[in-house]
């Protein structure tokens, strides 16, 4: 899979393919603050409220098996609280399936003066870790039953919950965007081999682009490079090698 990391022109930027990493940070610090539509609290009906609650009643946990005498309210309020916690504790880094968006460029890349780079995925390397974002004007519904497995040790159910975190208004979905997530701000670390292609701003200067090919090419010489130009009829981006 070929996903695209849109750069700005600075230091960061720099460290960033230094390290050999994409920088995850909580939603909250990101350009949306309706990010992960994290405000809008779920309508959780009765029938899925008695779902929830009846797979604590023979709990081995003794703490979460409480859970079975909450109220219709406080369930519901709880579900919608947890949902909020999840969205505080992890973090993500964003990436896009396209390489020639305007806005994106514009938004991202400093005014086109950064870059961007492709990465490709083997499948074994694609985890749950990695979510494609819904793009949505409606909220979709809470999979109680799996949120209460995960609560109840099956670990691999956190997905639900990285699934449910990957949500953006119908505004943006021309950015295509994916989402790589940690539980907690840090690098993820991809491999040399897996950069193929960089493609520097029609406004990026000669300094950034011998910086960053002297720094990709030390991760992987057989990376390729090229340069952003605008076409007419119709206007978009292209690039020449």
């Amino acid at each position: 899979m070929k996903l695209y990391k849109y750069y700005p022109d600075n230091v960061n930027s720099l460290k960033s393919i230094s390290v050999r990493g994409l920088w995850c940070h909580y939603p909250n610090k990101m350009n949306d603050p309706a990010d992960c539509l994290s405000y809008l609290d779920r309508e959780i009906t009765k029938k899925e409220i008695d779902i929830f609650r009846m797979a604590f009643k023979d709990s081995a946990d003794e703490k979460i098996r409480k859970i079975y005498n909450y109220s219709d309210k406080l369930i519901s309020d709880f579900l919608n609280i947890q949902r909020k916690k999840f969205i505080e504790l992890y973090t993500f880094c964003s990436l896009s399936e396209t390489f020639d968006d305007i806005l994106m460029w514009s938004h991202y890349s400093s005014s086109h003066t950064g870059f961007v780079i492709e990465f490709e995925f083997e499948e074994e390397e694609i985890d749950y870790h990695f979510r494609k974002v819904n793009y949505t004007d409606f909220l979709p519904k809470l999979d109680v039953l799996k949120i209460a497995e995960f609560m109840n040790g099956k670990e691999e159910n956190i997905y639900c919950f990285l699934e449910d975190a990957s949500l953006k208004s119908m505004v943006w979905s021309s950015e295509k965007e994916w989402r790589i997530w940690r539980d907690k701000p840090s690098y993820y670390h991809y491999k040399g081999k897996n950069i193929k292609n960089v493609y520097f701003g029609v406004n990026a200067s000669i300094e950034t682009k011998a910086i960053v090919v002297k720094l990709v090419r030390e991760l992987n010489k057989d990376v390729l490079f090229h340069f952003m130009e605008f076409s007419k009829n119709p206007v978009r981006l292209t690039y020449r090698s």
